[in-house]
C-alpha cells in the first residue's frame, strides 16, 4: 500500500480465525497507510483443515453467518465510537473496547462477501457494500438476472444499494487460436489434477449427483483460473466479453492470470485502452502505481 499511489488493497479475514478488535486495528492501520484505499473481504468460515489449525471451532453453516454478524457490529462500531464501549454478544464480549485512530474512509472501509447459499446472500445483502458472485452461466440473459436478484434482495429485503462483483481468469493472446491453444496447453495437457481433486472436495461438491459432462467442464474452470468467467482470446475479444459483463450489471471484477508480470503488462497496454474508449472506465493520467 505505501508503495503504490493510486492501486486499492483488499484483505481478507476469516471471522473465525481473527478477533474484531484486532482485525479493527489492522484494517485501520492499513487503511491509514495507504491514505484510504483499503477494503476488507470477510468470509464466515468454510475451510475445516484452516480452521482447525488456528483451533476454531466448525460451526454449523448458519450460525457461522450469525458469528460473522456480530462480528461486524463490533468491527464497525470500533470504527466509528469515539469513547469505549462494553459489548456483551452471543459470541464476543468486550469490556471497554476502544480502537483509535479510526480508518481514513468515512464512515469505514468497504466490505465485501462471496456468501453463496441463501444464508450468505442475506448476509452480504445486509451487511456488505459489495456482493462476490461467481457467473454460473455464458449469457448476457443468464448474467443480468443472476445480478439482478442479488441487488434486488438488498433493496428489498434491507433496503440496501450493494455493488455486484464477479471473478475472471484472463488469457490474452495476439490471435484467438493462439489463446485458446494456451488455455488447452495448461488446463488439459498440463492440468493438476491432484490439486482440484483436494480443491473440490474441499469445496463440497457431490460428484455422484453431476452429470460427467457438467462435472468435467466444472473441472476445467477450476484448473483454467479457480472456477473464474473466461477472458479468452485478443484484446479486442477480451474487451467485448468484459463489455458484456459490464450490461449484465457488474460493477466489478477481480482478474486471474497464470502469468502475472506478463498477463498485466499484456492487459494493461491492449484492453484497458479498449475499455476506455467503450466508455468501460475512465482514462487512467497518473504514472504512478
Amino acid at each position: 500500500g505505501q508503495a503504490t499511489r493510486n492501486a486499492s488493497v483488499f484483505a481478507t479475514s476469516h471471522v473465525p480465525t481473527i478477533h474484531p478488535v484486532l482485525a479493527a486495528k489492522q484494517c485501520a492501520t492499513i487503511d491509514h497507510i495507504t491514505g484510504g484505499r483499503f477494503g476488507l473481504n470477510v468470509v464466515a468460515g468454510w475451510n475445516r483443515p484452516e480452521l482447525e489449525m488456528f483451533g476454531a471451532p466448525m460451526r454449523e453453516h448458519d450460525d457461522r453467518y450469525d458469528q460473522a454478524a456480530e462480528w461486524l457490529e463490533v468491527l464497525k462500531r470500533l470504527w466509528t465510537c469515539d469513547e469505549a464501549f462494553d459489548f456483551d454478544g452471543h459470541y464476543y464480549c468486550l469490556s471497554k473496547a476502544i480502537s483509535l485512530p479510526h480508518p481514513v474512509q468515512h464512515p469505514f472501509p468497504p466490505i465485501m462477501n462471496a456468501g453463496g447459499s441463501k444464508k450468505g446472500q442475506h448476509f452480504a445483502a445486509q451487511h456488505a457494500d459489495m456482493a462476490f458472485v461467481i457467473i454460473q452461466r455464458d449469457d448476457l440473459e443468464s448474467c443480468r438476472d443472476q445480478i439482478d436478484a442479488y441487488r434486488d434482495l438488498a433493496r428489498c429485503e434491507y433496503d440496501r444499494e450493494i455493488q455486484v462483483w464477479s471473478y475472471c481468469y484472463v488469457v490474452q493472446a495476439d490471435t484467438r487460436k493462439e489463446a485458446e491453444d494456451y488455455l488447452h496447453h495448461y488446463v488439459i495437457e498440463n492440468g493438476d489434477e491432484e490439486a482440484v481433486e483436494g480443491w473440490t472436495k474441499l469445496q463440497g461438491l457431490n460428484t455422484e449427483l453431476a452429470p460427467p459432462e457438467v462435472l468435467r467442464e466444472l473441472r476445467n474452470r477450476f484448473k483454467a483460473g479457480a472456477g473464474g468467467f473466461p477472458l479468452v482470446g485478443t484484446a479486442d475479444d477480451i474487451a467485448a466479453r468484459l463489455q458484456q459483463l459490464s450490461k449484465s450489471g457488474l460493477d466489478g471484477i477481480l482478474l486471474s492470470w497464470v502469468d502475472y508480470e506478463d498477463g498485466l503488462r499484456k492487459f494493461c497496454a491492449d484492453v484497458i485502452p479498449r475499455l476506455e474508449q467503450a466508455g468501460l472506465r475512465a482514462r487512467f493520467m497518473s504514472k504512478n502505481y
